[in-house]
């Protein structure tokens, strides 16, 4: 069996605008291995009111699922997987919470397909605590906090006005610095 995922525009090493793309195809692969590719897969980012984070959606339908509806599987750079479970129509949500089982905001993809295939075959989840974080996950972490530096186009180190703040190893808060006072404008990374 095949992956799903085509080629994103841009150099395989570098897509445009999804710096995630290597955890995506992680996720994928995993996926395919245990004969459970998703019929619909998503990958994007958020604008710049949610900070231009990455997110991944993964659904099944009905005809892939087992029960009476759908299963989705989404991800959030910052917040980690999340699921729902859905009725005939995908978008008619009955249930959508986070997923337990992954402690990790960018978990290893095969523990992401362990879950993927217990929601798809049963609709839960299962009784395990997953904690590995994926091997890459820090080259995405890096992929994406230089996606929002080019994006905004804030040079570094700080000029014109502005200071970054770490608030820790990868992240950092900018601030615009005025002759009254230093206003938080937002996370970067």
């Amino acid at each position: 069996m095949e992956p799903v995922l085509l080629d994103p525009p841009g150099s395989r090493s570098a897509p445009q605008g999804l710096p995630h793309w290597p955890y995506a195809q992680a996720v994928d692969d995993a996926l395919t291995a245990r004969s459970i590719p998703s019929g619909t897969v998503r990958a994007g980012h958020h604008g710049l009111e949610r900070g231009l984070t990455s997110y991944m959606m993964l659904a099944w339908d009905v005809s892939r699922a087992s029960g009476r509806g759908g299963i989705r599987l989404d991800w959030e750079e910052r917040q980690g997987w999340y699921y729902a479970l859905t009725g005939l129509n995908s978008y008619d949500v009955l249930l959508y919470t986070v997923v337990t089982a992954l402690r990790t905001p960018v978990a290893d993809p095969e523990r992401v397909a362990a879950v993927a295939a217990e929601l798809v075959r049963f609709r839960r989840v299962p009784d395990a605590e997953y904690r590995e974080e994926w091997e890459g996950a820090r080259d995405v972490r890096t992929a994406a906090c230089e996606f929002r530096r080019s994006c905004l186009s804030w040079p570094f180190p700080a000029a014109g006005g502005r200071r970054r703040l770490q608030d820790g190893p990868d992240s950092w808060t900018i601030c615009v610095l005025s002759s009254r006072r230093s206003t938080r404008i937002g996370s970067l990374c």
